[in-house]
């Protein structure tokens, strides 16, 4: 376990020193590679790309860009034919309704994308091999900066904010990675109420601090607050952009080095910018990346071939996608990544303190029929649930009131009120091609 960390860290940690030449060579060689081992291994890809009039020999001169994408939805429906391994259904379903953070279908880990923004959840796939991988890239991303990990500093102590439910992409790798190293760590989830984050975290003193921005905000609040005092060397941030302000912040309150990390369910790891250079590079050595004409990602992970995902279309808009940069690393690189923020909902609880709901907290809510849902905060103690209905289906909105309910009830926020509304279509952001999850929200 701890020599698969190690083995792969110093692999990849040596890919930082190649040129770029050699990374694209390497990106495209791995492409290839796993285009043919899925065509022969994967039955969904196996008639996708027949269909598509491409056989086996085309593979190896077809331009890259003439190969059929892949969407969520295809996804969502070949789920089980993608997998080069075979799945039992059945296990799968009952695996994925179980009450656990970390869920697994005989040796595939499970992680879960959002449904509420983009349509229907989707479940992705992850071996064992591809988790190693992806948690020794955090090898790489803690060399640099001006707080270096030493061999002081194992067992690694980690303080995780985990803002979301159980399944989720962030969560998967988070606990996989402190069940396999035995990392002595605290995970704080979002569900608790912020009254016990600070007897949790207390006198703990972290190697690295990581979560959603929204969730690193509140914990350095705290620390300004001086409720807690606690001095992590890394604090790795994802899941939403990440501010400049945001990362000066964190560096002043901390004094630690902040990496902002680019990642999805499709492929958790696909890039990081950090408080020591400017943008965000993608690294070319685990994803095969490219942009659509209207500057859209296009990821095809190389480090997963048992569940492969090829030219998959992201929604993420890249701005200043260069592929011949010349900067610290020879990655492709981009100055930020649009459309991925979804703020709080902060409201004062039934103890008349101020606490909060995380909208991916929330994206747990789970009722049959629902398409797509949206909340607005109307005021401190009220919001407005609105949802939008599949084509046919009825939805029981007693299901989604006793889910919010119960929400509620754990958060100590009993006082709410809330009122939900079925709408005929959820608007898009036209330059995310997402619907936000909340509106008219407030910060602390």
């Amino acid at each position: 376990m701890v020599y698969n960390l190690v083995k792969f860290g110093n692999e990849y940690y040596k890919h930082n020193k190649w040129s770029r030449e050699e990374v694209l060579k390497y990106s495209g060689d791995k492409f290839r590679e796993l285009v043919k081992y899925a065509y022969e291994n994967s039955e969904f890809y196996h008639e996708y790309y027949l269909k598509n009039g491409i056989k086996y020999d085309d593979l190896n001169y077809i331009k890259i860009e003439d190969i059929p994408p892949i969407t969520k939805e295809m996804v969502r429906e070949n789920l089980f034919k993608i997998s080069t391994k075979k799945i039992n259904k059945k296990r799968f379903e009952e695996e994925a309704l179980k009450e656990k953070m970390l869920h697994k279908v005989k040796d595939m880990y499970m992680a879960h994308s959002s449904g509420s923004t983009t349509g229907f959840p989707t479940t992705f796939l992850y071996e064992k091999r591809a988790l190693d991988i992806l948690e020794a890239n955090f090898i790489r991303l803690s060399v640099g900066g001006e707080n270096n990990i030493t061999i002081k500093d194992f067992p690694i102590k980690s303080l995780y904010v985990a803002s979301v439910g159980s399944g989720y992409a962030c969560t998967l790798l988070s606990l996989y990675g402190l069940k396999q190293y035995r990392c002595k760590s605290i995970v704080i989830n979002a569900k608790e109420p912020l009254s016990k984050w600070k007897s949790k975290i207390e006198d703990y003193e972290p190697c690295y601090l990581s979560g959603y921005p929204s969730c690193i905000n509140i914990i350095a609040k705290l620390q300004e607050n001086g409720k807690i005092n606690i001095k992590p060397k890394k604090i790795i941030a994802g899941g939403e952009p990440l501010l400049a302000d945001e990362m000066k912040n964190y560096k002043d309150i901390f004094g630690a080095d902040v990496i902002d990390h680019y990642g999805c369910t499709e492929s958790i790891f696909i890039g990081a910018g950090t408080s020591y250079y400017k943008g965000i590079y993608l690294f070319d050595d685990l994803n095969y990346v490219e942009v659509d004409n209207s500057q859209k990602l296009i990821i095809t992970p190389l480090y997963n071939p048992n569940f492969p995902i090829i030219r998959y279309k992201l929604n993420d808009v890249m701005e200043e996608f260069d592929k011949n940069y010349s900067g610290v690393l020879p990655y492709t690189h981009v100055k930020r990544v649009v459309g991925r923020s979804e703020d709080l909902m902060w409201f004062i609880n039934e103890k008349g303190e101020d606490d909060f709901l995380h909208p991916l907290f929330i994206d747990d809510l789970n009722v049959e029929g629902i398409q797509k849902y949206q909340f607005e905060k109307r005021s401190n103690t009220s919001f407005v649930l609105r949802y939008e209905k599949v084509a046919g289906k009825d939805v029981d909105e007693k299901q989604i009131r006793a889910q919010i309910n119960q929400f509620l009830n754990r958060k100590a926020m009993n006082n709410l009120s809330y009122e939900i509304i079925m709408t005929d279509k959820i608007a898009v952001d036209p330059k995310t091609g997402k619907s936000k999850l909340v509106v008219n929200s407030s910060k602390w």
